[in-house]
């Protein structure tokens, strides 16, 4: 099971660096102010945003040794970054249908 859900992880995240390069090729602005000064290199936000997964990952792991509580944090960041996932691609189609009226 614990797989499965690593897997789902690294998927959603992998889903948010490519909608967010999609986003910021079309126009859009990177909002995450952490992720700001860098989004200009996709090198240097793949590095942050799978860095960040990863730690946040290791951590929940390490935790969940102490408590099972902890499976509900991986549950919640996989669903958190769905949610993050879903809005960069309404985003990224309300820009293009605004830039198809324009």
């Amino acid at each position: 099971m614990i797989i499965v859900d690593i897997i789902a992880f690294y998927g959603f995240q992998f889903d948010d660096y490519w909608t967010t390069l999609l986003g910021l090729k079309r126009g859009a602005q990177e909002l995450n102010p952490f992720a700001q000064p860098i989004a200009s290199s996709p090198l240097l936000l793949a590095l942050y945003k799978f860095g960040l997964g990863t730690f946040a990952l290791i951590m929940t792991l390490i935790m969940m040794k102490l408590s099972a509580v902890f499976w509900y944090v991986l549950y919640a960041d996989v669903i958190g970054e769905a949610v993050i996932t879903f809005n960069n691609i309404f985003a990224i189609r309300r820009h293009k249908e605004v830039r198809r009226y324009d």
